[in-house]
């Protein structure tokens, strides 16, 4: 084979492996811009709590907070992909966690078996909802009446078109108020992300 050949075949060869083997931007130091600590701390994670996670995906977050919430505690790992549930169920499996359920949630739904959650955490979840008015608005039947809602977003001033992008702040902020739910605070300590925390409106919480 001529060398001019060689090198047509191996340069792609080269790319593709560096693009495999090469951890993402999000993944490989998540824990720099999105400390799990921090953000438990931020919003009152305790042992003992009952926290259901929408959109808990392969369980960055998940494995902390189950920490965190210690034996007494349980964290219910919602998703719609089974992969990703699996993934979780695996990784508690194999590192003996016992206080993580997984819940295969439904579009609108996130289908929680406990509905008297001490929190209810959605972390990159709000953008990729197809209809995140009617999902928000069943979260509330799982959780306890005084229970924060924590959402974390990315900032953004861009308009979203469509999922996945993200949505802008003022898009948050005007999705929620149509639901079940009232701002208590917000938290913009995370180089990237924006925290919000939500309670049940008064009049909804009966």
């Amino acid at each position: 084979m001529k060398i001019g050949v060689l090198r047509s075949y191996f340069i792609p060869v080269v790319l593709v492996i560096f693009l495999v083997s090469c951890p993402t931007e999000g993944q490989s130091n998540r824990e720099s811009w999105q400390p799990p600590d921090k953000i438990m701390d931020a919003v009152g994670v305790k042992p003992g709590m009952h926290i259901g996670e929408a959109g808990a995906g392969q369980g960055y977050l998940t494995f902390y907070l189950a920490k965190r919430v210690g034996p007494q505690g349980k964290v219910y790992a919602n998703d719609i992909s089974k992969s990703a549930l699996d993934t979780i169920r695996r990784r508690a499996n194999e590192q003996g966690v016992k206080n993580i359920e997984t819940v295969m949630g439904e579009i609108e739904d996130p289908v929680f078996p406990n509905k008297k959650l001490d929190m209810v955490i959605m972390v990159y979840v709000l953008h990729m909802l197809e209809s995140p008015i009617a999902f928000m608005k069943n979260v509330k039947k799982y959780m306890k009446p005084d229970a924060p809602l924590v959402i974390i977003e990315r900032n953004t001033h861009k308009d979203r078109g469509h999922a996945p992008y993200y949505m802008s702040k003022k898009q948050i902020l005007e999705t929620i108020q149509k639901t079940n739910y009232e701002l208590l605070y917000t938290k913009t300590f995370l180089p990237k992300d924006t925290i919000y925390v939500y309670k049940i409106k008064t009049r909804d919480k009966n």
